[in-house]
């Protein structure tokens, strides 16, 4: 048998030996709300291409809800610039973010499941979903990385002890 597997069969023998119990694990069924979500970046429709590109580079986000009288009424995102901004010679500082932004995006709550969400996210091609409360008030925006993170921090140990390439199958040696 190939020598590289059976150092990772003993490793995992090792880790799972050493594993500790657990006392509580990460559900799917676990609301939004226990995402470490990031915090929420709002604009205007008035706002400028410029200032919105310049609040998400500030913000390190890759989107910015839009809102008007405390209620969402779109979402601009790095694949809005692309495909609706990116090469069509406007002038940033005075194109609106109201006129390229994705208007009436679908919205998630807090207390709906990040397995709602993550198949809400996958079934539509999004990266970025708005929270709100009622009335359409923006309070967040759940992010594809902010459930990756979520789960990454709970599985850290698993996750930083994976070989960069696990070994599948040995390799057929030299000469036969």
């Amino acid at each position: 048998m190939y020598e590289g597997l059976d150092d990772e069969l003993q490793q995992m023998d090792e880790r799972e030996q050493d594993a500790p119990t657990l006392v509580a694990a990460v559900h799917l069924d676990d609301p939004i709300s226990t995402l470490d979500l990031q915090p929420l970046s709002l604009v205007h429709a008035s706002s400028t291409i410029h200032e919105a590109l310049n609040l998400m580079k500030k913000n390190k986000v890759g989107c910015l809800l839009v809102e008007e009288d405390e209620c969402l009424v779109g979402i601009f995102t790095e694949r809005d610039v692309v495909r609706r901004v990116a090469g069509k010679g406007l002038d940033y500082t005075k194109a609106t973010v109201g006129e390229h932004m994705t208007r009436g995006p679908d919205t998630l709550r807090m207390d709906d499941s990040i397995a709602h969400a993550l198949n809400h996210m996958y079934d539509r091609g999004y990266r970025h979903v708005p929270i709100v409360a009622s009335k359409r008030k923006p309070v967040a925006f759940v992010s594809m990385r902010d459930i990756v993170n979520h789960l990454a921090a709970y599985y850290r140990k698993e996750i930083l002890n994976v070989p960069p390439r696990p070994v599948r199958k040995g390799t057929p040696r030299e000469g036969g």
